[in-house]
Order: structure tokens, then sequence, then C-alpha cells
């Protein structure tokens, strides 16, 4: 009789429909990415600089979700909680590794709850100030920022951001009292400098470009070791005086924990062959970035060292109150 059973059993497992594991057929449906940024900043322009090859590679929809708010908490939180099956995407920034430090009740844990998937590409930011500040320098800046101390302003992405970051690292080496401006993203905040309301901004060169064609703001200095390609002629903050002065904006992918290792490796290879063709890399042009798909280990380390040099750095300044 158990013999019997036994047998029942054995060609019962044979009459039994087989599946593809669930990277096999990946992708089979749209996948989305959530920018936690509104459009129009540099997460937006990154994303969408990509998307279209990315949805060629895969043969599926590429869907770009911007939302933006909290200091990139809303977008992130919607990833964390999402069903971790490669159709939901997280584009991220410092933001995501300084937020832990910033803010100790994240609806998440970082970076437990996500799936590294890689880096993807970092730049330099540029400083641009309304088109009627009376500075064209930095030696200008500081001198006026010293005759008027706490009355100009600059906008940043929020609390964390690599603008804020490059802010308070600013503020810090040249000793100057400037009030920072905290917005949802770097595209409202350049159409506020551009309009006047807010004096300067840090940000990426494709925010900038539209409001330096239009005359309605211009590039005090860049951030980087180096002077941008795109600019010349626009010497670097280091360059100007701020000894050794460097910030520069990095963005990844992440998916939600759990997502099988099979299909974040096949995301991370159309991710490689995405930013390899040349039309995204001729979009990329004008943000001088340096494109650099990571593995997904690689990405997982730099992530957490990230965070804690940045708990490092900020826990004991009064960075982590700035914006408040």
């Amino acid at each position: 009789m158990k013999y019997a059973l036994g047998a029942a059993l054995c060609l019962a497992a044979f009459a039994l429909p087989t599946h593809a594991a669930p990277a096999d057929n990946y992708p089979e449906k749209p996948v989305r990415i959530v920018v936690p940024f509104a459009p129009g900043g540099g997460g937006d322009f990154i994303a969408r600089a990509f998307s279209d090859k990315l949805s060629q590679t895969i043969k599926q929809p590429v869907i770009i979700e911007n939302r933006g708010g909290g200091n990139t908490v809303t977008g992130t939180e919607v990833v964390s909680k999402a069903e971790p099956d490669g159709y939901t995407l997280l584009i991220v920034s410092p933001s995501f590794a300084t937020n832990p430090t910033l803010l100790p009740k994240l609806p998440y844990k970082t970076p437990d709850d996500f799936a590294p998937v890689g880096l993807v590409i970092t730049y330099a930011m540029g400083l641009a100030a309304r088109s009627s500040l009376e500075a064209d320098d930095i030696p200008q800046l500081l001198e006026l920022a010293r005759k008027n101390p706490g009355k100009l302003t600059i906008a940043t992405s929020g609390e964390g951001s690599a603008t804020h970051l490059a802010t308070e690292l600013f503020k810090a080496a040249t000793q100057i009292n400037i009030v920072d401006v905290p917005y949802r993203g770097a595209g409202p905040a350049m159409l506020d400098v551009a309009g006047g309301q807010v004096d300067l901004a840090f940000t990426g060169l494709s925010q900038i470009k539209p409001h330096l064609d239009s005359k309605r703001a211009k590039l005090l200095a860049t951030s980087g070791r180096n002077r941008l390609k795109s600019a010349p002629d626009v010497k670097t903050i280091a360059e100007q005086g701020i000894k050794d002065f460097e910030a520069v904006v990095w963005w990844g992918v992440f998916a939600p924990a759990g997502t099988p290792k099979p299909i974040i490796d096949k995301i991370n290879a159309a991710l490689r062959t995405s930013l390899a063709d040349p039309e995204v890399a001729k979009r990329l042009e004008v943000i001088d970035g340096e494109v650099h798909v990571s593995t997904p280990e690689e990405f997982d380390r730099f992530v957490r060292s990230e965070i804690t040099r940045w708990a490092t750095l900020l826990k004991p300044s009064k960075a982590s109150q700035a914006g408040r």
C-alpha cells in the first residue's frame, strides 16, 4: 500500500504542469521607474534620458512616475512596498543615503528594504544665480554675502539632497551667512532663481541651461574637480579660491527587497546596454555626466559607505537642522 501511494505521488508530480522561473520571461509587462522628485529635476532628467532606450532593450514600455515630496520619502516608500517582481524601480541620489541620518523616523529601512541594481551616473553641479544678482563670480559673491549677512537666498532640492549638501559644504568652506530655501525638486528651484524670487542654486546643468539660454540666470562656477566640457570658460569653485572644494551628484537604481537576483541581473544588463547607446550619451552631454553602471554588489557597498559617511558628518553639524 505504501509503495502504491508513493508511486501514485510520483506519477502525480510528473503530471503537474511545469512553470518557468520568474526571470525566464521577464519582463512581460510595462516597467515603471519611480522618480521621488518633481518633474524637471535631475532625477527626472536622468530617468527620461535612458528610458526610451531601456524600453527598446527590454521590449516593454518604461513608464516614468514622478512622486516628489517629503525629501524623496514619498516616492521611496511607494517602491519599498511594491511587489518585488522587477516591475517597479526607484531612481535614487545622495538623499537616499542622508535621509537615515536627517529623518530618523522613515517608513522603511535604508538600504535593507531595497535591492540594489546599480550606480548609473555621476556629475558635477553648477552654481547658478538670478541674472540681476550683483555678482558674476565667487569672489564677488562672497563680498556681496559678507556685506549683506542673512539676506541672500539659495534654493535646494530639500534637506539631504545633493544640492543641500553642496550648499552646506559651500557655506562651511566660505563662512558666509546665506539662507537655504528648500524646494520639492531642482526644476521648481531653478524656476524661482530665473524668476528672481531666489538668488542662487546649486544644481545640474540640465536644469540651468534653459535659463542661461534665456538670459534669466547666469553661471558663477561649477562644483567639480575639473571644468565642465559644456562650460569650459566657467571656473570651478576651487579655481576661484575655495581650495579643494568638490561636490558631485550620483544617481542609481534600486528595486524592492526580495526581487529575484536573476531579474536584478537582467535589469542591470539592460541598463548597461541602454546607457552605452550613443543617443543616450548625447542626451547626457549637457550635464557632463560620467556614466558607469556598477554591479549590484558594488552599488550596495557604495551606498552603505555613503550612509556611514554622511551619518558621521551630519550628526555633529548644524547641517541636520538646515531647512527645518
